[in-house]
């Protein structure tokens, strides 16, 4: 049995992203600038950051690509300090970046939790901020490696990899207003069944190419989980500011499911 349709492949061989040595990079040296993305005046002057990959996604429209990185989630800190590391209120905090844009998303316990940046003539941290990385860093990169893969191309083949323990990664493509947009991520959680004959990815987080919060490309995406089932759809699961019933208060959930037509690969990384 072959997979379906959507999957049928054009190419059986590609280079796909070596998600455990890709990473985004930014540097910061108060000696030339200082930081307009900090939320307590830093207790260095010099410090690099080495940010890994959940996802990376393509935007493809106009005749024009641009390529973007989900950085991994970490939390809000002081750095080279011998105590008091967590900053309070403490939040999760990513970034996305790629295609001359920065992206830096914060989850605090609430949303608009209304932190102040540092220093406080700067306003409040923005839980969506899309910065400029010429002002706001020293430098900044994204550090894409890739390596050989070869694609999934039958059901038996898919369960005969999941069985094991080398790492596959799927490619999700769907259509956004005047293109389409290609996410590329680890497979982390799937499930399948040779009885039945299926598989069903179920993992991320990943991005979800959206409503825009921002003029800029990467003002678009959001944090989102995804399933499928490798077929001719995708259910990205949303995160969004949810409501707690009867509080007045919302907190950043992965609550908004959205569907939308796809087509899908699985690769397995050989080597």
């Amino acid at each position: 049995m072959t997979l379906p349709s959507a999957m049928s492949p054009t190419s059986t061989r590609d280079d796909v992203c070596h998600f455990a040595r890709s990473f985004i990079r930014w540097r910061i040296d108060t000696t030339k600038r200082m930081p307009t993305t900090v939320s307590r005046p830093p207790p260095t002057t010099l410090n690099d950051v080495r940010m890994p990959l959940d996802c990376i996604a393509t935007v493809s429209r106009g005749g024009r690509e641009e390529v973007f990185g989900l950085g991994v989630s970490c939390k809000t800190e002081q750095v080279f300090v011998e105590r008091d590391v967590w900053h309070q209120p403490n939040a999760d905090m990513l970034a996305i970046c790629g295609a001359g844009q920065f992206f830096i998303l914060k989850r605090f316990d609430r949303s608009e939790k209304g932190v102040m940046l540092s220093p406080p003539s700067l306003g409040r941290q923005p839980e969506r901020a899309a910065v400029d990385p010429v002002a706001a860093f020293e430098s900044h990169s994204l550090d894409l490696r890739r390596r050989p893969a070869r694609r999934l191309e039958a059901i038996e083949d898919v369960i005969a990899e999941l069985r094991g323990s080398r790492e596959v990664v799927a490619r999700t493509t769907h259509g956004i207003p005047g293109g389409e947009v290609t996410v590329e991520y680890p497979v982390r959680t799937v499930n399948y069944s040779d009885r039945h004959r299926y598989f069903q990815v179920d993992t991320g987080p990943v991005l979800f190419f959206g409503e825009p919060t921002g003029p800029q490309t990467v003002e678009h995406f959001h944090l989102a989980f995804v399933a499928h089932l490798g077929g001719d759809w995708a259910e990205f699961l949303v995160c969004r500011p949810t409501p707690l019933e009867d509080t007045g208060v919302s907190v950043h959930h992965y609550s908004e499911s959205r569907r939308v037509s796809a087509r899908h690969s699985l690769w397995v990384v050989e080597g």
